[in-house]
């Protein structure tokens, strides 16, 4: 089974950043959101 020390959920820019800093940090991060990469606000708001 595979572990991570972080999971974000959802991919708008506070979840882009935060899983980017994580795993810059070297944390096992996954990324978790039902819709393509980038949030509502950014793209379709």
């Amino acid at each position: 089974m595979r572990r991570f020390d972080v999971v974000v959920i959802g991919t708008g820019a506070a979840g882009s950043t935060v899983a980017a800093s994580c795993g810059r940090a070297g944390l096992a991060t996954a990324v978790v959101d039902e819709l393509p990469y980038g949030g509502t606000c950014a793209l379709r708001g």
